[in-house]
């Protein structure tokens, strides 16, 4: 920690980014339960069952996304000096506007869940069966309204909320930032968009640490032709024509990353396993439920601090130890432990599949959801303790949306280059276009395909039953 002056600085070395350094309110928060706890959820859930590098830590990425927010902000001439943005009693417009945003990047992730999105996908799910139900849940559950809470609704001493209080940062407009919902288009875009600094970092450190090289791309060249420019009276983020093409590069790196890696990876199993036994965590009343954790967990700092990756897997290993009678659940629980890969059906319409139409979308979901209720049927004919998780998207892999969908999703109230996630276009000329409306991108192409991935895993026992049987051979007939 170096003190000079006025000035208040601590460095951190990144092995992606270098040194990072932090002003005194990231400092501050830096030492809270809150985000230390971020060091004990790994960035990409149970990848590191497959990639054993993989064991970086949310801790890690988000201090990757406020670097990358804090070079993003000085190449499109929004940043304060040095020597405001390190002096604490320095509280101008320009120099508050830039450490709310290294903070938003900072404390996207506060309310992530134990393995990422591996147990977000449990709570996600119990909130839907509950409302399926006739329940009432009081909050819906997921990772952004816990981080909201968190960033609101902790004003005592060491909550989050009295730091940046006291500090001089509006937690209500962090949040509104976080949440891509501020008045201000640019925060909202700096943040939420298909180039923003929360994706430029883990495409890098994801990377990095699998040792799997399609996310990478040129950093520094793509920060550097980042701009600004007016449109309806508002400052709207773009891409100079000059970088265009790596923009493309950009998005065509996080489609492959996705479709090869977190979406379908040998990887996903795990996670989805891992999800299965937490909702039978969270149905008979085993793990936190999402209405305690967002009234009483996070009030107190430390119980919130052990909601971490420990907390699944201390759950998990006591219940191996022979207090799980569920059948499934435990033998599900004991191919986690010991990285027992379920058995995955491949079989179309259970493949994935280039999407091309939303009516396109509708026939594979409805040819899959049909497959699937015919495995479960005949499985269950042949054993009735035999199981099957199966997981039809509700979201495909996307390059980004395409010119049709944005407009028939606008229906005219909007118009597309004020849209906040799809990539604009600064030409030559001055005129701003959306990167789908250029015509020699690849996204004016590549845009109306999405990768639809649907996954079906039964236990490697079953899935011998099946082709004993020849119910799968019957399968690959029927055409569904």
């Amino acid at each position: 920690m170096v003190m000079a002056k006025s000035e208040f600085k601590k460095v951190i070395f990144d092995n992606i980014h270098g040194y990072i350094t932090l002003n005194r309110v990231e400092a501050r928060i830096l030492e809270t339960p809150y985000y230390q706890r971020l060091r004990w959820i790994r960035q990409l859930g149970f990848s590191f069952y497959i990639f054993p590098g993989a064991t970086h830590t949310r801790h890690a990425h988000a201090l990757g996304v406020l670097h990358v927010m804090h070079k993003i902000l000085k190449s499109i001439g929004k940043a304060s000096t040095d020597e405001k943005l390190f002096n604490p009693n320095s509280r101008d417009e320009t120099t508050t506007f830039h450490r709310t945003m290294r903070l938003a990047a900072m404390l996207h992730d506060i309310g992530t869940f134990p393995f990422s999105h591996s147990i977000e996908l449990a709570y996600i799910n119990h909130w839907r069966h509950a409302q399926q139900l006739g329940g009432k849940p009081k909050y819906k559950a997921n990772h952004e309204i816990l981080g909201s809470e968190i960033i609101k609704n902790t004003d005592f001493d060491g909550g989050l909320t009295r730091i940046l209080k006291e500090e001089g940062i509006d937690p209500d407009e962090l949040s509104k930032v976080i949440a891509g919902k501020s008045s201000n288009l640019l925060a909202n875009q700096l943040m939420h968009s298909d180039v923003d600094a929360d994706r430029m970092d883990y495409l890098l450190r994801d990377a990095h640490h699998t040792g799997i090289k399609l996310g990478l791309y040129d950093q520094d060249y793509l920060i550097r032709n980042l701009t600004t420019h007016t449109e309806n009276g508002k400052e709207v983020l773009c891409v100079q024509e000059d970088a265009m093409n790596l923009v493309d590069a950009f998005l065509v790196s996080r489609y492959f990353w996705y479709s090869q890696i977190i979406s379908d990876g040998t990887g996903y199993k795990f996670d989805l396993i891992a999800a299965k036994i937490c909702e039978y965590f969270l149905e008979n009343g085993l793990s936190y439920s999402f209405d305690h954790l967002m009234d009483s967990v996070i009030k107190n700092p430390n119980e919130y601090f052990t909601f971490n990756d420990s907390y699944f897997m201390a759950k998990l290993h006591e219940y191996l130890a022979g207090r799980i009678m569920h059948p499934m659940i435990r033998e599900l629980s004991e191919m986690l432990a010991k990285r027992i890969p379920p058995a995955q059906i491949k079989i179309a319409p259970l493949t994935p599949s280039l999407v091309e139409s939303e009516d396109h979308r509708e026939d594979l979901v409805n040819k899959a959801t049909e497959a699937v209720e015919w495995l479960k049927q005949e499985l269950h004919e042949i054993d009735k303790e035999a199981w099957i998780i199966f997981d039809i998207p509700r979201k495909d892999v996307m390059f980004t949306k395409n010119l049709i969908t944005l407009k028939k999703e606008l229906k005219g109230k909007v118009k597309p280059l004020m849209v906040r996630d799809s990539v604009k276009v600064l030409g030559r000329d001055g005129e701003l276009k959306l990167l789908v409306d250029v015509s020699n991108s690849l996204m004016t192409i590549l845009s109306q395909y999405r990768n639809f991935i649907p996954r079906v895993y039964l236990s490697p026992k079953s899935l011998e039953l099946l082709e004993k049987k020849k119910v799968l051979e019957e399968l690959r007939n029927r055409g569904f």
